[in-house]
């Protein structure tokens, strides 16, 4: 191994090393009484979008003069957009009678509608709130028209889409009178659960 190698390999095995020492937090669900019936049985939900700093596993919050910083709380346990996508994808599935699940989708019957959440803002603010705000759009394919095989001359029926195509936005603000970890998380989980109970009653409509 040559000297550029072997610092190289140091300097990595010394990184590595101080990800292991920092704690890391779990996202968990926000409970929630909202029960609807869905239009649709089977529902798929596209991998949440989030903004760059979001994404990242280090945590982030705002500062004073309203810049992006990367805190010292430590990491998420898991990659930001995977862990926003389950919980909003189990949100659903206990809010609604859909079975709804995140892309790639895992069941043999394919999914009558789609659910496309972006997320512009998911940050603990300096005004002592966590904001999320963005849009989600959904749908579902139109069916073919019906063809009336007893009367050839008529024309064919055409059926709606069996849910209705929706473009919605968003803006959420949860109090978060403590800037710690586990606040943060817990801000991030509520704010998940309004975005799912807006989701799901679109989705009963």
């Amino acid at each position: 191994m040559t000297a550029a190698k072997f610092l190289s390999a140091l300097a990595l095995a010394a990184l590595t090393a101080c990800a292991d020492t920092e704690p890391q937090y779990l996202l968990e669900p926000a409970p929630s009484k909202l029960r609807v019936n869905s239009v649709v049985r089977t529902v798929l939900v596209r991998t949440v979008s989030l903004p760059t700093y979001a994404a990242d596993q280090k945590i982030a919050v705002q500062g004073e003069g309203g810049e992006v910083l990367a805190s010292d709380f430590g990491l998420w346990a898991d990659e930001p957009e995977r862990a926003t996508t389950l919980i909003i994808s189990r949100n659903l599935n206990t809010m609604t009678s859909a079975r709804v699940a995140p892309e790639p989708w895992p069941l043999p019957e394919p999914p009558k509608g789609v659910i496309d959440i972006r997320i512009e803002t998911f940050i603990a603010t300096q005004s002592d709130t966590f904001r999320m705000s963005g849009q989600y759009f959904m749908g579902s394919e139109t069916p073919d028209p019906i063809e009336n095989f007893d009367d050839p001359d008529a024309p064919p029926k055409i059926v709606p889409a069996p849910l209705s195509d929706k473009a919605r936005v968003f803006d959420i603000v949860v109090a978060l009178p403590v800037k710690t970890a586990a606040a943060i998380a817990a801000a991030q989980a509520t704010a998940l659960t309004t975005l799912s109970e807006q989701i799901a009653r679109d989705m009963a409509s």
